[in-house]
């Protein structure tokens, strides 16, 4: 396109270019548009590409350039990405689900989800270390230590949780708008379930994590609620009678559902790492349910092997194949 060389807003519709990676060895492994934005997935961030024109769309200020800012510090070599965010690019593509489905949306929600477990993670990490911390300090010389504001620091991690099922509902609900907040679980097991039969791979696997959903929902109203009948324990470094030192637990009870004494670690690790998978694998369910036939054939859901990866997709562990009748 030719240019007006009197046109002091002309750089903004010619060719350049911008540094989105961070280095030599932080290529591009993916370019997803959300909303009107464009999204750069690199091998160590997500980064935005801002164009000048959406910055100054009335064009008042020719020293605005392009610019590329930070969404998050960590890209397709994180393990959290690639399952959910870099995922979701691949899964809700244009014209590959049916068109009753908000692609756009179901973006927005993996992205927000991706913050939300990163940011669950890093409170696990967080307190793991301190407790790492303090367990190398003591000498069984008769010092039992405390973990400081452990109450504060474990609510906190719960009612995170919260933020990332929230994410989770909405995905649902981006298939099944009639399926509400309260018993979303539930719901959708009983939906499912009608549809495909007791038996379907899809029914058992929600069947498997209603009871862990239900109980983390019950584990946060807890926290904010008091009720006699719902017991949260947090036991901070606690001398037995065997002279051993026991290291911070979590327990939980009232009415069907149950948590036993757990290491307070080994509760957080379990969190974010049922909540991840249960993200990416209703992600991938609720595609295939839905996916959109191609010229008459049908298109499926099916788990990439790790030896067909590409290295920047090397934690993206499903894609769309269509079973070709033609």
């Amino acid at each position: 396109m030719k240019s007006d060389n009197n046109d002091i807003f002309s750089y903004r519709s010619q060719g350049g270019r911008l540094e989105i990676g961070s280095d030599k060895d932080d290529s591009t492994s993916a370019m997803v548009k959300v909303d009107d934005r464009l999204v750069c997935i690199t091998r160590k961030n997500i980064r935005e590409i801002l164009m000048a024109d959406d910055i100054d769309p009335e064009r008042t200020n020719p020293k605005i350039n392009h610019n590329v800012q930070n969404v998050l510090p960590y890209g397709s070599d994180n393990e959290f990405v690639g399952r959910t965010f870099q995922q979701a690019s691949l899964l809700f593509e244009e014209h590959a689900l049916r068109g009753d489905i908000d692609i756009n949306k179901g973006l927005n929600i993996s992205l927000s989800f991706l913050k939300e477990i990163i940011s669950l993670n890093a409170i696990k990490i967080e307190y793991i270390n301190k407790e790492k911390e303090i367990n190398s300090s003591m000498d069984g010389k008769g010092f039992v230590p405390t973990y400081p504001n452990l109450e504060q620091k474990v609510k906190s991690f719960i009612l995170n949780t919260d933020h990332a099922i929230k994410s989770i509902i909405e995905l649902v609900q981006l298939f099944y708008p009639d399926i509400k907040n309260k018993g979303w679980d539930n719901n959708l097991y009983e939906t499912i379930k009608v549809e495909n039969g007791e038996q379907n791979e899809f029914t058992k696997f929600i069947s498997n994590f209603k009871d862990f959903t239900g109980m983390i929902r019950k584990i946060r109203n807890a926290v904010e609620h008091k009720d006699e009948n719902i017991i949260l324990t947090i036991k901070n470094y606690k001398l037995t009678p065997k002279n051993i030192v026991e290291i911070p637990t979590i327990s939980f009870k009232c009415e069907g559902y149950t948590l036993p004494e757990t290491k307070v670690s080994v509760f957080m690790n379990l969190v974010v790492v049922n909540l991840l998978t249960i993200f990416e694998s209703l992600m991938a369910h609720l595609c295939n349910l839905h996916a959109q036939e191609f010229a008459g054939d049908k298109r499926v859901v099916v788990f990439i092997p790790e030896d067909k990866r590409h290295e920047s997709e090397r934690f993206i562990n499903f894609k769309y194949e269509i079973l070709w009748t033609k």
